[in-house]
């Protein structure tokens, strides 16, 4: 009896070791399956994942662009390790070849990849923040409240009319998920360190302030592209801000008329009347705000501004871009006159 019974356990111990490597080994089968097989499909790739976005939402992302073989195997994955994807958005980089176990530690833990935010150019506050929005996950609503705030610009020594001249054109590296705060700050620690020693001395000695100083870059960019002819036109603004001449310049005039209109090409007698704070042909000094974004090359030409006694200057009639300088007006007249004439022999009216 007492052999039948240890027969009997000793069949029982084998049944349950092999049950219980058979289960090891179906565990970590599954295991691996679920965590250490690769699963993100070659090559390297960039992913958004949105403020929001619930877990079937970043499956049905990941299988309709491409990103994941097995739909399944990462959603037991995510489920196994808690995974939230609303409590981390972001911008996350993923290796090709990486498995489940490998993109939800990543993603869970919220190592995103930085954003590479671009811009050279904007006509106005509105333009600006359409590109700062195409990088990140900020709204184009939280962007023109801050940008309008009265007090949180006056903290910078800003106005909503001059913002713009806080934004140095560059390449920045921001996080997706960078709040609108956050990014004021960076750009305004940007500003900062642009405006060195040997520009804010060049400022000063043409009695400008970094801020004026954009301003004026923004008109001299919308008279020309051409960097010699800044630093010519830059001069010329000058002369007539030391002798209180208005500025008399058709970009801003031009700047004005396209809230209208999107196309100006043409600026008639009757718009010098418009009544505009940004109306140079009247009011004296700078206007109070910049007419586009200026770039750091027309910044740089009316700091290293070319000196001479010009007054005046007047687009050429070849439409090249490039202009006649004059030092008194009858003979801006005569130039002035070539384009006038240029400009109704194609008939542009507007």
């Amino acid at each position: 009896m007492a052999n039948l019974f240890s027969i009997y356990r000793s069949c029982f111990l084998k049944k349950a070791i092999q049950w219980i490597f058979g289960a090891i080994l179906a565990i970590s089968i599954t295991s691996y399956i679920l965590l250490a097989l690769p699963n993100i499909a070659p090559p390297n790739r960039l992913l958004i994942i949105p403020r929001g976005c619930r877990l079937y939402q970043l499956k049905e992302k990941l299988k309709n662009e491409g990103y994941i073989k097995n739909t399944t195997t990462f959603l037991w994955a995510a489920y196994l390790l808690s995974y939230h994807p609303e409590n981390k958005p972001g911008h996350y980089r993923l290796m090709g070849n990486m498995n489940n176990w490998q993109v939800i530690r990543m993603l869970r833990s919220g190592m995103q990849h930085p954003v590479k935010l671009t811009f050279s150019s904007a006509a106005n506050k509105a333009s600006l923040i359409d590109q700062l929005v195409s990088y990140t996950g900020l709204t184009r609503e939280a962007l023109w409240v801050l940008l309008n705030d009265v007090d949180k610009l006056s903290a910078y020594g800003f106005t909503p009319e001059n913002v713009l001249t806080m934004f140095i054109p560059d390449t920045y590296e921001v996080y997706w998920t960078i709040s609108a705060e956050q990014l004021l700050s960076k750009m305004h620690r940007a500003y900062q360190r642009f405006w060195h020693a040997t520009r804010l001395n060049k400022a000063k000695k043409i009695a400008l302030s970094p801020v004026a100083v954009s301003i004026l870059a923004s008109i001299v960019q919308g008279e020309t592209n051409d960097p010699q002819e800044a630093a010519m036109i830059a001069g010329v603004y000058l002369n007539r801000l030391k002798r209180n001449m208005p500025l008399q310049s058709c970009a801003t005039l031009i700047y004005v008329l396209r809230e209208d209109q999107s196309c100006v090409r043409r600026v008639w007698q009757q718009d010098t009347y418009i009544d505009s704070p940004y109306n140079s042909y009247h009011k004296r000094g700078l206007p109070p705000g910049p007419i586009g974004l200026p770039s750091v090359a027309m910044i740089d030409a009316v700091l290293n501004y070319i000196s001479h006694d010009y007054l005046f200057f007047s687009a050429k009639e070849d439409f090249s871009g490039l202009h006649y300088f004059a030092r008194n007006y009858t003979e801006h007249l005569k130039n002035a006159d070539k384009y006038r004439k240029a400009l109704n022999r194609l008939k542009i009216m507007r």
